[in-house]
C-alpha cells in the first residue's frame, strides 16, 4: 500500500508489483508465448499478463491449433493446457517435441498449464517431456517464477 499527497488530499492507492521481460543486450526483441487452452477466459488472463510484461502472443484453442501456430512462430515458451477436445496437450507436446528432435528449438520449454483435474501428476507430466507445471489457478507472479527458470525475465524492484 502506498500513499500519495495529492495537494490537500491524501490519496490511497495500491501499487502492483511490475514483473518485466528484461532483455539482455543481444536479445533486445519481444519474447514470444504461445497459450493453449480450450477455454478463452484462461487463454486471456495469461494473454493480459504476458503482453503487459512486453511478450508476443498467439493463441491455440487445442493441439492441433497449437501445432499449426508453433510451425509458423517457433515461441521461445509455450504454456499448454492438458485436457483440450481435437488434440491434447500431452500429445501435442510430444508432436512439438519430435518435430524438433535435434534442433536447437527443441529447448522451447513447453509448461503444462493445468487445472490439476486429471489423473497425470507433476512429476507424470515432467516425464513425459513437459518443462515444468503451472497450476491453474494462478497469478502473475506464480507465472513468473515458472517462466524465469527458462527465460530471460525478472521482477522489478516496485
Amino acid at each position: 500500500m502506498s500513499y500519495v499527497n495529492g495537494g490537500n488530499h491524501l490519496i490511497n492507492y495500491r501499487m502492483s508489483r511490475a514483473i518485466k521481460h528484461n532483455p539482455t543486450k543481444k536479445d533486445t526483441k519481444a519474447l514470444k508465448a504461445l497459450i493453449v487452452d480450450d477455454l478463452k477466459f484462461n487463454r486471456s488472463l495469461a494473454r493480459i499478463i504476458l503482453e503487459r510484461n512486453n511478450f508476443e502472443t498467439q493463441e491455440a484453442e487445442n493441439g492441433v491449433e497449437a501445432l499449426l501456430h508453433f510451425e509458423g512462430q517457433k515461441p521461445d515458451v509455450i504454456l499448454m493446457d492438458i485436457c483440450m477436445p481435437v488434440m491434447g496437450g500431452v500429445e501435442a507436446m510430444r508432436k512439438i517435441r519430435k518435430l524438433n528432435r535435434g534442433n536447437k528449438v527443441n529447448s522451447i520449454p513447453i509448461i503444462a498449464f493445468t487445472s490439476g483435474e486429471h489423473k497425470e501428476s507433476r512429476s507424470d507430466l515432467m516425464n513425459q517431456g513437459f518443462s515444468e507445471y503451472l497450476k491453474k489457478p494462478f497469478n502473475e507472479e506464480d507465472l513468473f517464477d515458472k517462466l524465469s527458470q527458462f527465460l530471460p525475465v525478472k521482477k522489478s524492484a516496485s
